[in-house]
Parts: structure tokens; sequence; C-alpha cells
């Protein structure tokens, strides 16, 4: 089990099980991650955020008195900063759609191993430090003014929505458009037509290899990278023989990803 000890943030754990929230604290602190507070029901939590200003949210979407996507909505409406994670055994496509589309920044699925909480907690953090160094850079590196190609972005996590666009942005490329789940992506590709569609395998609603096929049927001319946490030689077939342009691996590396819009642009 790989330790990471390089990225820290403070993190809320709410869930009304004593088991759950004990073992992801276990999880989180191996991370390098302090959990500043656990919560076993929902009640409290919005107000103690002002005070514990965590930056990431471990949220059960089933609690007492409580419920997980509205929690959810709230965290976003008054600190769209903080990370929100979904913890669910739930495994309804609709659930963490509408979670998706609230503003998720990430899900962990009941039962749940010590390398899917780490590694999805550790892109998380990365996504947000990479996100602040880009966003440190002068003005002028990052303004679209002067963009001559347009992109659509497709990913289920936030936070990776929102590092995706600033890398892109930094490369001069006009993120137009933003999708949660492949169904949006599909739709809003078509609408939009951008010259580039970033588009994550795992996505609710429509998988992005689905939307993939949808994409190139109705506008082939479109190039699509896809995003991709799982490097599996059969899926990249299938992909390259869709008339994919190339792949972003998750968690991303903002050079490797410039050499991949640069290489789409330019191809």
């Amino acid at each position: 089990m790989t330790v990471y000890k390089s990225t820290v943030a403070r993190a809320i754990i709410v869930d009304d099980s004593d088991t759950i929230r004990s073992t992801l604290n276990a999880f989180l602190v191996s991370a390098n991650i302090e959990v500043v507070k656990q919560f076993s029901s929902g009640q409290n939590l919005l107000p103690s955020l002002d005070k514990l200003t965590p930056d990431i949210v471990c949220l059960d979407y089933n609690l007492p008195e409580t419920n997980g996507l509205e929690l959810l909505k709230s965290i976003m409406s008054a600190h769209p900063e903080i990370a929100v994670v979904m913890i669910t055994g739930d495994r309804d496509p609709v659930l963490h759609r509408a979670a998706a589309e609230a503003g998720a920044a990430g899900f962990i699925c009941k039962p749940f191993s010590q390398e899917q909480v780490v590694q999805q907690i550790t892109h998380i953090v990365q996504s947000r430090h990479l996100l602040a160094c880009i966003c440190t850079k002068p003005e002028d590196s990052l303004t679209g003014a002067r963009s001559k190609h347009t992109a659509l972005i497709a990913d289920d996590s936030k936070s990776m929505r929102e590092l995706l666009k600033a890398i892109l942005t930094s490369q001069h490329i006009n993120v137009i458009a933003e999708a949660s789940n492949g169904i949006q992506a599909v739709e809003l590709a078509l609408m939009h037509k951008p010259d580039i569609v970033c588009l994550d395998i795992e996505m609710p609603a429509m998988n992005g290899m689905e939307a993939l096929r949808e994409i190139r049927r109705e506008n082939p001319s479109i190039k699509v990278l896809m995003i991709t946490g799982i490097a599996q030689r059969g899926l990249v077939i299938e992909a390259a023989k869709l008339g994919v342009v190339g792949f972003i691996a998750k968690p991303f590396d903002h050079n490797k990803v410039g050499a991949a819009i640069a290489a789409a642009v330019g191809s």
C-alpha cells in the first residue's frame, strides 16, 4: 500500500456509522490528511465550516435527519472552494448524476478499500494544489482572449473540471462548456461544436466510451481526448479505433496535459 506524504489537507468526515468514520479517518491519516472533525449526522456541519475551514468534506448520502445531496448543494452554495467527496453504498446512476451536477469533487463507493480512498483523495488534493499554482501565474498567461481553439470538458468531478479548465486556459484554449455526465457531453458537443472534447471515461448516465461513439457518429471532425485513471490496452485500442487523438491520465500532470492538447490542436 502506497502512503502519500507529499500532499497535505484538512478534512471533515460525515457518516452515521462509527466503523465507517473510524476506517476513513485511518485511511485519510495514512495519506497525510488531517481530519479536523467527525460528525455522525449533518445537523451541525454547515455552521462548523467557517470555524473548521476544511479543504475536503467526506459526506455520506444517507444521513439521519438530513439529506446528503441537499447538504452537498448547501456546501457548494456557501463554500464552493470546499471539495465534497460523496460516500455511498447506493450504485444508482441517477443519484451519482445528481451529485455530480451539484458539484461533487469525487465519489467513494462502499465497500471501499484503502487504495481507493487514498487515490481519490490524493487526486483531489493534488488537483487543488496544481490549480492554485496555475492560478498564481500572471493574468496574461491565463486569459482566453487570444484563443483560436475551443474546448468542452466532460468529467463527473468538479475538482478535475476546474483543474483541466485552468490548464486549457493556460494553453490559450477557450473552454466554452462543461459537462458532468456523458449525456450532457454529447448534447453540449453537438450544440457548441468545439474543436476539442476532453472526455472522462467513467461518468454517470452515459460513460465516456458511449459518449465518444455518439459524438464521433454525429460530428467526426471533433477531436476527442480521453481522460482516464485506468491504463487498459483494450480500452486504448478501442478508443483509438473510434478516432481518439490522445489520452489524459489522472492525476493530471500540467506539462503532459499541455503536450496532449498541443498535439491534438496540431493534428
